[in-house]
């Protein structure tokens, strides 16, 4: 008796066995919400293309506190990245990752050349992560008053409240050094 040989469906037949996305959020909301948090992922990666810019380049009296806590918020906003990128993905589009789309879809802006004083850079960062506390609840009223989606609302709660623990520690440091 000879062997039968499977085989594997074609692609476009694997494609079509998936089901479409249903996430519960109305297909037409789906760009809104998209924009928003590749928005969003621009802010961040600016925030932390500076913060990284800061660490190579504080020094001062201040030098290795600074030195350590801009790197443990790089670190905290690169984690920020992931997820945000992340759940640009999980609505089935692609996100942003390239230094141009970033540079022309974020808020905040760069500052070329910006090697300030210790306690400027710390005023700097401060200030970025406050106008991102900002825009967030914009963010998050959009979301409430036009998509009521729960888990992006979600998202960018604790992502408010992460960027006001860092500007709230960026300032406590500014005023222990002064």
């Amino acid at each position: 008796m000879a062997a039968t040989r499977k085989t594997s469906p074609t692609p476009k037949a694997r494609k079509a066995a998936l089901p479409a996305l249903d996430l519960g959020v109305a297909k037409e909301q789906l760009p809104g919400i998209t924009a928003i948090l590749k928005t969003l992922l621009a802010d961040e990666v600016i925030l932390y293309t500076r913060l990284r810019n800061y660490h190579w380049n504080v020094n001062g009296p201040h030098f290795y506190p600074l030195h350590q806590l801009f790197e443990a918020q790089y670190d905290e906003v690169e984690a920020i990245i992931d997820e945000v990128a992340e759940r640009i993905r999980q609505f089935g589009v692609a996100a942003p990752g390239t230094l141009a789309e970033f540079l022309q879809m974020a808020r905040l802006k760069e500052q070329p050349g910006d090697v300030s004083a210790a306690m400027a850079m710390v005023a700097t960062l401060a200030g970025d992560h406050e106008a991102l506390v900002r825009f967030l609840r914009e963010d998050i009223e959009i979301i409430d008053d036009e998509a009521d989606e729960a888990g992006v609302e979600d998202l960018l709660t604790g992502l408010l409240q992460q960027h006001q623990k860092m500007a709230w520690m960026l300032r406590a440091t500014a005023e222990a050094a002064s």
